[in-house]
């Protein structure tokens, strides 16, 4: 296909029906960049031979080096439907390749929020990977319809050398594992939204409602079979358009049998089910893989090249001559196939077929983009609600213009199109020609008429005339070659965007229905900007636009000022701010940046603000120890964040710390068995309750606080982590403010299964209260209003419910108790304690601390006589619950990733070896079916995680590769300050326990560097040192 002009692109973007807006999504290496090679090949782009090799979307230096994506990149293709289909032929494809490793899963969110479809690839030899069960679980969120390619078909030939029975039997199973994670994603989304306070209802929700439309099926047209590599793909359909007439059978009803348990009866001319019970071919095997199989038998197997032209006859293709002459089996593959089964219209017809053009957005979907989740819809203003009809409709007519603006972009400026070298048209040429003509001519006449001097002088004068244009012109390309733009990544859902226009910028607390925040002179969250250049994106380059209808991708320039990672922009400020994207993973690994000179300081926070708006996840910011910190995903992101640093953005040589990594503190319940194995024996004094209370007297000794510490149960942990953004949006709503009727129910649902969570937890018998008055009695959350930790009310005092949206401040009991004014000092002397704990300042996690006793005497003397009263609570209710927490024992919890690795059975052994000095624990081995591969799944703790990676390839000599996520917290199970005390201890572990207490040692190195007190000896049982020979 010729190479489409951009002009052409440019119309078909206001033909809304013949535009289609998709990803392409996937595990690391399953072939995504490859298919997008092929797919930008179809429209003169790239060359169809430099296809998968080329990787033209992969245009960093770094992503061509480690042979990964690392960001998305966007391309606009031009597709035309074959002749015989009636109506529209021409398509605008928006495509967007995203990458597949973990560490740069904030890249998939941002393309999967501008697309309305997405290309699922998966490798048929390695089948579903994490990241393809995260993708599929983001594509649901986001209610996207996602087209299925099943890719390297060309492995289980070459590689895994299958005959094509096994083959077909091995592709159903990968489909059945893609269709099973779909299938558990949509039944836990179904659960999860089940109503579990009605006692009444015996039904399960999943019994009512429809799945039929969710599932990928060869014969609905939702699945491809290619390898990319090689150039070819086929559907169902393709197959079915072939055979139609020579099995005398309908299109449509061989679409329906060609894929599936059937076999063709030649004698009755009919597709009959039970293929594998009556021991025939299924048809898919007999009509579509043996004729495959038996290309790649002659072509690459036996390369029999003689064959190739009657091949192609046979087949009715036209090869060229120098196809006839390749001597690479590979190439004679691409050149034969690629013609029979051309990849990019398989799938682009695929795409076209099942995903949406960009007006027929579902309703539930664009409710979910335009309105929180939080609110109330009959509490939204009616223009803030029929904002909904211009955005489904996607009118580019419509006066409303919204678009959302996913990430920022950097861009070199030589890169933009106004400052790239103009291509000269024909006539400019002519003229140039002309004019070196006449100079020539010039020169001749001036040679003749004067002297030597002149003609000298003549010479000079006309060098002079030629190198002053070249001296100007370099220099505005020159003038700040390191400068870098960036472009706004966003898709305009309604109106026409144009160059120039004024739109306001609504951030993520603008609320419509706030009459302050619609108007314009008022509103604090909203601000206007200018729309500067609009951009088409083309891969690594960029064309010009004027003006961008509703339903495309664009790229905007001139809001570097006003937009940091994303934003939505509206005309009108009755729009509300679209939901935030949803990060398929949470950065956790931080390290320290310092430049290496101490100048470049300037140049390096610079550099940082740089970075923050260029890349969608990272986190900046400065320690309160002053160190400037950065928050990644994982080591291969810190690596691309380091090398921009110090060659993009601020381009000086920085030290990067060893990373910080984030511990919590918490407490367990007391040990039966100590580090032996021995049972632990209890005297009387080890069962004195009173010794675990914490009792604290302000500074006054008018007030007094008794506090316990008790462990809460890991469901009840695991429920309040879960909601935690839940209770974090709840607390900045003020107490006296209605919530929608979707949050009360998630509230009383939330209690329901606390109640049941907490059926668990001991409190020594000090009440005898049910749990459900427990619950009712819960004063706080922490920290910060939403962590894991429970402040439980047991006094005599009436605390204000934390269950229902006002407080109980009617009573007059409540008002006439002077202990209600020092409410607050209490409940921030918790969150304090729960932000930083005694082992080393880390969060609290799953510590209940129940108050038993709160007094104030108010008679006698001034409370304020000892300083301000209030100021005295919080430093006892601080102090009061950093000693009920040291009275437990105490624990440390370190967060653990969960690790993929792939390896062959010879490099197992050496695997396992990697991991166990990193006290990883394993999970699974299981053989992948159709390989001798093993997929290996185990536990990591994050501290123990670094140099993993390059570890793991370096024992098994590159065959192994681990994708590393971030999966929960976990108890390390050894006291922190244990010390071996019985004789079977001091036995096992020695006087001085040389074998490290793993809990210490994180303990010390957190302390060590936020610069506590580290109880360690320089020199233990320091001896005179004694040398081998004596003076003589």
């Amino acid at each position: 296909m010729p190479v489409v002009e951009g002009s052409d692109l440019v119309q078909l973007q206001r033909r809304r029906q013949q535009v289609r807006n998709i990803c392409i999504l996937a595990h690391v290496d399953h072939g995504k960049t490859t298919l997008a090679d092929s797919l930008v090949a179809s429209n003169g782009i790239i060359s169809q031979r430099m296809a998968g090799k080329l990787r033209y979307l992969d245009n960093r230096a770094d992503e061509q080096e480690r042979g990964i994506t690392m960001k998305s990149s966007s391309i606009s293709l031009y597709y035309q439907e074959a002749e015989e289909l009636a109506g529209n032929p021409d398509y605008l494809i928006n495509l967007i390749d995203s990458p597949g490793h973990v560490d740069f899963s904030s890249e998939v969110s941002t393309a999967v929020r501008l697309c309305d479809g997405a290309i699922v690839v998966v490798d048929v030899v390695e089948g579903v990977g994490p990241q393809t069960r995260a993708c599929l679980k983001q594509i649901y969120e986001e209610q996207l319809k996602p087209v299925l390619v099943l890719n390297k078909l060309d492995r289980l030939i070459l590689e895994k050398q299958m005959d094509p029975l096994d083959a077909y039997f091995h592709l159903t199973q990968v489909l059945e594992q893609v269709n099973a994670v779909l299938g558990s994603i949509f039944a836990s989304d179904i659960l999860a939204r089940e109503d579990i306070t009605k006692k009444d209802n015996y039904e399960s929700a999943l019994e009512e409602v429809d799945d039929s439309e969710l599932y990928f099926s060869p014969s609905s047209g939702n699945v491809v079979f290619c390898s990319a590599y090689d150039g070819w793909a086929f559907s169902v359909r393709d197959f079915a358009a072939m055979y139609a007439k020579r099995l005398e059978l309908k299109r449509k009803d061989l679409e329906q049998v060609l894929w599936g348990d059937f076999y063709y009866n030649s004698k009755k001319k009919e597709a009959l089910p039970g293929a594998q019970e009556k021991a025939k071919k299924p048809m898919f095997v007999q009509f579509v893989l043996e004729n495959i199989w038996s290309l790649y038998d002659i072509i690459a197997i036996r390369k029999d090249k003689d064959k190739l032209p009657g091949i192609a006859e046979k087949l009715g293709l036209k090869l060229a001559a120098r196809d006839l002459r390749l001597t690479d089996p590979k190439l004679q593959i691409k050149a034969v196939l690629g013609q029979w089964l051309p990849i990019d219209k398989c799938v682009l017809h695929m795409v076209v077929d099942h995903v949406p053009p960009p007006h027929k957005i579902s309703e539930e979907r664009a409710q979910r983009l335009l309105y929180p989740a939080n609110v109330d819809l009959s509490s939204l203003p009616p223009e803030t609600l029929q904002l909904k009809e211009s955005f489904t409709s996607c009118d580019a007519d419509s006066s409303n213009v919204i678009a959302f603006v996913s990430k920022m972009t950097p861009v070199h400026v030589s890169h933009l199109p106004q400052n790239r070298p103009k291509r000269l048209t024909d006539q400019e040429v002519q003229q140039r020609r002309d004019e070196v003509r006449r100079r020539i001519e010039e020169r001749k006449l001036q040679s003749e008429q004067s002297e030597l001097e002149k003609i000298s002088q003549g010479v000079e004068q006309l060098s002079t005339q030629v190198e002053v244009p070249k001296k100007e012109e370099p220099e505005p390309e020159d003038g700040e070659p390191n400068e870098f733009v960036f472009i706004a990544f966003a898709r305009v859902f309604s109106g026409t965007l144009k160059r120039g226009m004024e739109l306001f910028n609504l951030s993520p607390k603008h609320d419509p229905r706030q009459p302050t925040h619609r108007r314009e002179d008022e509103a604090p969250y909203a601000n206007r900007l200018t729309i500067g250049d609009l951009y088409m994106f083309m891969g690594g380059e960029l064309q010009l636009l004027d003006e961008v209808p509703a339903g495309n991708i664009v790229g905007i320039g001139g809001l570097e000022s006003h937009i940091v990672k994303t934003a939505t922009l509206s005309s009108s400020l009755d729009c509300t701010s679209f939901s935030e994207l949803s990060i398929m993973a949470t950065p956790i690994l931080r390290v320290a940046i310092e430049p290496v000179q101490p100048q470049d300081m300037p140049k390096l926070v610079k550099g940082l603000k740089l970075l923050n708006q260029a890349d969608a996840c990272v986190q900046v910011s400065v320690a309160p120890t002053g160190e400037h910190v950065i928050t990644t995903l994982g080591e291969v992101h810190v690596e691309k964040c380091v090398h921009d640093l110090e060659h993009s953005y601020a381009k000086i040589k920085v030290n990067v710390s060893k990373p910080i990594v984030s511990f919590r503190e918490t407490i367990v319940p007391a040990a039966t068995v100590d580090m032996v194995n021995e049972a632990i024996v209890k005297t009387a004094e080890d069962k004195d309750m009173s010794k675990k209370i914490a009792i604290q007297q302000t500074l006054n000794k008018r007030g007094t606080l008794k506090v316990i510490a008790v462990p809460l149960p890991a469901e009840a942990v695991e429920l309040l982590e879960k909601h935690s953004e839940f209770f974090k949006e709840l607390a900045a709503i003020p107490r006296n403010q209605l919530l929608s009727e979707k949050w009360t129910t998630l509230l009383a649902s939330i209690k329901v299964k606390l109640i049941a969570a907490l059926r668990d937890v001991h409190l020594f018998g000090l009440s005898s209260l049910t749990t459900e008055e427990l619950v009712n009695r819960i004063w706080a959350l922490g920290p910060r209003n939403c962590g894991t930790n429970i402040l439980l009310n047991l006094s005599d005092y009436e605390q204000p419910d934390f269950w229902s949206s006002h407080a109980k401040s009617s009573d007059t009991d409540i008002r006439s108790d002077p202990r209600k004014d020092f409410n607050s000092s209490l409940v921030n002397g918790f969150q304090l304690t729960s932000v930083a704990g005694p082992l080393c300042e880390e969060p609290m996690q799953g510590v209940c601390f129940v108050v038993l006793e709160w007094s104030i005497q108010t008679e006698g003397e001034d409370l304020n006589s000892r300083g301000p009263f209030s100021g005295q609570v919080l430093t006892a209710a601080k102090e009061v619950c950093r000693q009920a927490f040291q009275n437990q024992p105490q624990r440390l919890v370190t967060p653990m990733y969960s690790c993929n690795i792939v390896v062959n059975a010879e490099m197992l052994g050496k695997m396992y070896a990697v991991i166990g000095r990193r006290h990883g624990k394993i999970l699974s081995g299981d053989l992948t079916q159709g390989s001798g591969n093993f997929a290996v799944t185990c536990l990591l703790p994050v501290i123990e995680s670094f140099n993993f990676a390059q570890e793991m390839r370096k024992q098994t000599s590159g065959l192994a590769c681990p994708q590393l996520m971030f999966s929960h917290w976990e108890v390390i199970d050894i006291d922190p300050f244990w010390l071996p005390t019985t004789e079977e201890e001091l036995m096992h572990f020695g006087e001085k326990a040389d074998s490290a207490n793993r809990a210490k040692l994180y303990m010390d190195s957190v302390r060590r560097r936020k610069g506590l007190f580290v109880d360690e000896q320089v020199v233990e049982h320091a001896e005179k040192q004694r040398t081998l020979s004596k003076n003589k």
